[in-house]
């Protein structure tokens, strides 16, 4: 039953929204009693089923999913007309859903997409910045980090007058400036930490900050150095050719590369000097070819070269600590359209940037209810339990006095619980029914309480905000009522019993068959010498149970003593091994692919049709959905008489051939 709720939500999410026809009204494929069916809503219904617009659908399918979709506005009519949405249980679960849904979808508009819209923006540019690092521990104690910050704040004031790179040599505590100056090369989203990426992204070429900034390294003094669009990755093949490890031979190698160099400028196919000569043996035999790489995650000299060479351009030989590569560039790709990347970003989101910007959402949410927290009750709670109780303890809050009890917990806006409600709130929450009732639990439990009040708050004015939500929220209302009627209608109209299911049996066994089986035992060891021994003391008369529990390592089987049950023959090698064997004879030791095994068969079963009882748990999931398509078709049939369901087969050919525009 949840699986066909499932479907049926599935299906209204292929619903309605897309685009309109340009200059006419859409055409009308069908009515359903008074309600009409236009081409539009089955296209876009379609469409989004299909995962997208299809303009090459087929006939066939165009009209298996019609009837389909008739089926469906059949359904939910039926459950409109009978009031099933004043049901009380119906709108106590659309409440439900309404809260949860809200609460869900302004996170995902109000703080996920514009974040992610933002971090694909920052993708479409590479910056390049130096730095200066003054340390300072994440858990630093206030004086040590005053410390920094003034130290920073003077280094800040010397900018304008000596340059950046001296600076960064005489003042960073990054041990790399003393080699780099500063420079950490071309970057883009997502290579540095959040908050030294929204600083340099806030800043234009040239520009510096005029107040450190924070990380969990230290304060920065940053200066952006440059700023380019993101050409996105090139694919790049090279020929490599090692030095030795006494570097004694570099200048025959530099000779080499340079004799290749010319080999390949005189005509010599790249992919077949890369088989012939490069000492890079993962790669060699596809041409060397070594994939992409975006400029952000090379070093700066290498980023330069590769994409400061044209595609199917070759390189001079550069060189490298450990030889010399010649590289061919053999093409360029962007960085895709925000639909391409929106999946990944929404990954990289969730595990860099969300966790803080969330308690940033919810931290303004709170200024914006004015939540008012009472920090001396709040104190007083922490204390007053038993901490080796939890909630789920009876009588864990008889410590408290009623006046206690009545008094405020915390207020926002015009509504607020008092400890008598946060105590009844958490004695029945699954969330907090096992946390120990001590100081830091219930300071937890408050500030998540308040958390989830604020949100809940908040999202009722979700459809002001977001007037997309009402929509969103309509499609759960149908699901909810599709569910419930398929329910009354065809679930519990269902019989099953003993003698229903003998007569399908009777009607339907071909389909349940076995097919040949062998059951049988078996001693898996992992050598022949231990395979030896095993098969030696079932030769001296000791039972092959006793052996099988005594050496066979096949997981699960010692402790029933090697025995398989009834196996299909073809199944395992094993199986098809014993299969072989007369009933009742043991098998020598033979090897395969586990190991060395010793078997014995205990009985074979010859193809044949399954019995009642073999059948029962397969014959009552067969005879249910048998039963279940039946009547879904007599209510169907029932349905199109009632509400006189028309179809115009001429509209339907027209589908996804009309000139549309998309909806703003």
């Amino acid at each position: 039953m949840e699986r066909r709720f499932l479907i049926a939500v599935l299906f209204l999410l292929a619903g309605c929204a897309g685009s309109k026809p340009v200059n006419e009204p859409p055409p009308i494929l069908g009515q359903i009693g008074e309600d009409r069916i236009t081409l539009e809503e089955f296209e876009d219904s379609y469409s989004k089923h299909n995962g997208g617009i299809t303009i090459d659908a087929r006939p066939e399918d165009l009209e298996k999913f019609l009837d389909l979709f008739v089926k469906f506005r059949l359904k939910l009519k039926e459950a409109y007309s009978r009031g099933l949405l004043q049901d009380s249980s119906v709108q106590s679960e659309l409440e439900g859903y309404r809260l949860s849904v809200a609460t869900s979808y302004m996170i995902e508009k109000e703080l996920v997409e514009p974040q992610v819209k933002e971090m694909y923006d920052r993708k479409k540019d590479e910056i390049r910045a130096s730095h200066i690092l003054i340390r300072l521990k994440p858990d630093a104690s206030p004086a040590d980090t005053l410390e920094a910050y003034n130290k920073a704040m003077k280094v800040i004031s010397l900018v304008p007058q000596y340059s950046f790179d001296t600076l960064a040599v005489t003042y960073s505590e990054d041990q790399s400036a003393s080699f780099n100056r500063g420079d950490l090369g071309v970057f883009t989203l997502g290579r540095m930490v959040a908050e030294f990426e929204d600083a340099c992204y806030s800043m234009k070429v040239g520009e510096y900050t005029h107040y450190p900034v924070r990380t969990p390294f230290g304060y920065h003094v940053i200066k952006v150095t440059d700023r380019q669009p993101n050409k996105g990755a090139v694919r790049v093949s090279h020929i490599l050719k090692r030095f030795a490890k006494s570097l004694e031979d570099s200048a025959a190698v530099k000779d080499s590369a340079w004799a290749i160099y010319r080999t390949l400028q005189a005509g010599m196919d790249f992919a077949e000097a890369a088989k012939q000569y490069s000492d890079d043996a993962a790669n060699k035999q596809n041409g060397g070819d070594i994939g992409y790489y975006e400029r952000a995650a090379i070093p700066p000299a290498v980023g330069q070269l590769f994409f400061g060479t044209p595609v199917n351009s070759i390189t001079t030989p550069f060189k490298q600590p450990y030889g010399y590569h010649i590289f061919k560039i053999t093409g360029m790709q962007g960085i895709g359209t925000f639909h391409d990347l929106e999946k990944s970003l929404k990954e990289q989101y969730q595990q860099m940037r969300y966790n803080t910007e969330y308690q940033n959402y919810v931290h303004g949410l709170k200024k914006k209810y004015s939540l008012t927290l009472d920090v001396v009750l709040l104190n007083k709670l922490s204390h007053v339990f038993d901490t080796t109780k939890t909630p789920s303890i009876e009588g864990w809050s008889d410590t408290l006095d009623v006046e206690t009890k009545n008094k405020t917990l915390f207020s926002y806006g015009n509504k607020r619980m008092t400890v008598k409600e946060f105590i009844d709130h958490i004695s029945t929450a699954a969330e907090f029914r096992t946390f120990k009732l001590n100081p830091a639990s219930i300071e937890y439990i408050v500030e998540r309480l308040t958390e989830v009040k604020i949100l809940e708050e908040h999202a009722k004015t979700v459809p002001e905000r977001h007037p997309a939500f009402l929509k969103l929220m309509q499609e759960y209302q149908d699901g909810i009522l599709l569910y419930r009627i398929e329910q009354d209608e065809v679930w519990k109209k269902i019989a099953v019993n003993d003698s229903l299911l003998r007569i399908y049996y009777e009607q339907t066994k071909e389909k349940y068959r076995w097919p040949d089986r062998v059951n049988f035992a078996e001693i898996l060891v992992q050598t022949d010498s231990i395979a030896k021994v095993a098969y030696t003391k079932i030769k001296k008369r000791k039972s092959f149970d006793e052996v099988a529990a005594e050496y066979t390592t096949r997981p699960g089987y010692k402790e029933k003593k090697g025995v398989w049950g009834f196996q299909p023959t073809n199944q395992h090698y094993v199986a098809r091994y014993a299969a072989t064997l007369p009933v009742d004879s043991i098998s020598k030791p033979f090897e395969g692919p586990d190991g060395w095994s010793i078997v014995k068969t205990l009985a074979k079963d010859s193809a044949r049709v399954k019995t009642f009882e073999e059948s029962s748990s397969e014959l009552s999931s067969a005879y249910q959905e048998y039963v279940s398509k039946r009547r879904e078709q007599e209510w169907i049939a029932s349905l199109k008489e009632k509400y006189h369901v028309i179809l115009n087969n001429e509209t339907l050919q027209q589908a996804f051939k009309r000139k549309r525009v998309e909806k703003p």
